[in-house]
């Protein structure tokens, strides 16, 4: 299919999707790693109700490369259709200009290699193996005794294939977890060895490390960008594990059905032990235990005390080991209707080094150093408020602030030593912006759909790499001279034709950019 077909397509899909009654409809369309799809009409929320993404059903052709597509179509059937794999992304239109920017706590892959944990040549630690063995016999007896058959575990891996392994993730495993797999290559009926989680096999483990980012878990083949990656939370304990994303040393090796994945931790934090096991995912990575060896002790001892449940028919056990023992630290705190409660009261009895991120809700007039006692709090967001004083200094770990008020002083925030993540929405007054000058380490600033009179303040702004305007805020700034060339992401919302982000992109850096257009007409049977 050329460019030509997808065009009339589209233009097409567009006139079925938006129904009767309009002058003129828009559909832009972003093909690439985020993906995107947005349609209007000049007669709002005008259109035959169908979901726009069923009508654009096998519209346009996978096997294309990332770009945007746009059709602007008229009530008559003539169309335009635009298309640019240098703006590609749009609704909202955004620009990465520095791939490897990074916010923080979030490395690039590539991460130095601990010392210590080289691949070489030399054979499992006979002592480590006597130490597991012991604890896989009789887990393996106590196991046949209680089901009536022997754990369904795949046969065990020689020294030449781990070696393998290891050179491919260039890292040597832990002892103990090589003599696991020595003698258990793969615990396929997920039998209760490591309690609710299962090893994976040698060849799994190789897969998942290299199809996603490095230490990261499953499915996380991607960093998130710079507009939405989120602030990288202390793990439990922090003084174990080191406060990242994802660490290149971080060797997942299984995990269970919850989404939730087991690792060796190579690269521990300063009171961390190299080949300590966590648990991460989606939430707060947490320590399990100093080794592989002492995970196996605990399921072993949970069968001993009888700490355990079988389901007829299900040859798995779920066992209680201590290290599940842990409980549910919920780290993040919502306190809804703020109006109608006693800020300083609800919060009393939350424990400050639990609790990380904090969001409030429907409030009249909130000053936010109410907050200090939650002092560990690196997330704060403040939303449907009438006014808002972010008074955070007692709050020295903040790293990212939300705002959504009519009134906002930010005179408050001067000089804050960590916060480098600032949102501010719905303000109803105009903005000063030049407080936020002050802000050492601010690298992301969302502020579009605000008056700020002095848009060319963001100038002063030097540690700013990630900024989101609306297309009026951006024009003004351009009109000043300043181009911001230290910024490695841009986003611009509202309703923003294709031709005028490349005109922006043309703008911004100067750069050759390419935009196609065609024009065509559809028939009325068409």
């Amino acid at each position: 299919m050329d460019l030509g077909e997808i065009g009339r397509t589209l233009a097409e899909r567009l006139r079925d999707w938006a129904g009767s009654g309009w002058s003129d409809a828009v559909l832009q369309l972003s093909m690439g790693t985020s993906g995107s799809v947005a349609a209007w009409t000049d007669q709002p929320d005008q259109h035959n109700g169908r979901a726009l993404i069923d009508i654009l059903h096998g519209a346009y052709p996978q096997d294309r490369p990332p770009a945007a597509y746009e059709v602007q179509l008229r009530a008559d059937g003539t169309y335009r259709f635009a298309t640019s794999a240098d703006a590609s992304t749009l609704a909202p239109v955004r620009f990465e200009f520095d791939p490897d920017f990074r916010c923080p706590q979030r490395p690039a892959p590539g991460m130095p290699r601990p010392a210590g944990i080289e691949p070489t040549s030399a054979p499992t630690d006979p002592a480590a193996v006597r130490e597991v063995s012991a604890l896989v016999e009789e887990f393996a007896e106590r196991y046949t005794a209680i089901t009536g058959h022997a754990p369904d575990w795949e046969p065990g891996r020689s020294e030449e294939e781990i070696a393998a392994a290891e050179a491919r993730i260039q890292a040597r495993l832990p002892e103990d977890l090589r003599a696991l797999y020595r003698l258990i290559g793969w615990d396929s009926g997920e039998t209760g060895l490591l309690g609710y989680y299962a090893h994976d096999s040698l060849d799994t483990v190789v897969e998942n490390y290299h199809y996603s980012l490095p230490g990261a878990y499953r499915g996380a083949a991607f960093d998130p960008p710079p507009h939405s990656a989120d602030v990288v939370f202390e793990a439990v304990p922090p003084s174990r594990i080191k406060r990242l994303s994802r660490n290149d040393w971080w060797l997942s090796f299984g995990g269970n059905h919850s989404d939730q994945w087991i690792a060796v931790d190579l690269d521990p934090a300063e009171g961390g032990r190299s080949g300590q096991v966590i648990e991460h995912g989606d939430e707060v990575a947490r320590l399990l235990a100093s080794s592989v060896t002492e995970m196996l002790a605990d399921v072993v001892a949970a069968l001993r005390a009888g700490r355990f449940t079988r389901h007829e028919g299900d040859p798995r056990l779920e066992i209680q080991a201590a290290f599940h023992d842990v409980p549910y630290e919920n780290h993040v705190l919502l306190v809804r209707d703020v109006a109608k409660l006693d800020l300083a009261a609800e919060i009393s009895t939350e424990d400050p080094e639990v609790v990380q991120s904090c969001h409030l809700s429907d409030g009249i007039d909130v000053d936010l150093a109410t907050l200090e006692p939650l002092g560990g709090l690196r997330e704060l967001g403040a939303h449907r408020m009438r006014t808002v004083v972010p008074n955070v200094a007692g709050l020295p770990l903040l790293e990212s602030l939300t705002i959504s008020a009519a009134r906002v002083g930010l005179d408050a925030l001067v000089g804050h030593p960590t916060l480098w993540d600032l949102t501010l929405h719905h303000l109803a007054h105009p903005v000063d912006l030049s407080p936020l000058a002050t802000l050492p380490n601010l690298t992301r600033l969302a502020i579009d759909g605000l008056d700020i009179p002095a848009i060319d303040q963001l100038v002063q702004l030097k540690a700013l790499r990630v900024l989101t305007l609306d297309a009026t805020q951006l024009t003004r700034l351009l009109a000043t001279g300043h181009r911001l060339p230290q910024l490695a992401a841009l986003t611009i919302t509202g309703r923003v034709l294709l031709a005028e982000a490349v005109g922006f992109l043309r703008q911004l850096r100067g750069a050759d950019v390419h935009l196609e257009e065609f024009t065509g007409s559809l028939r009325p049977s068409d």
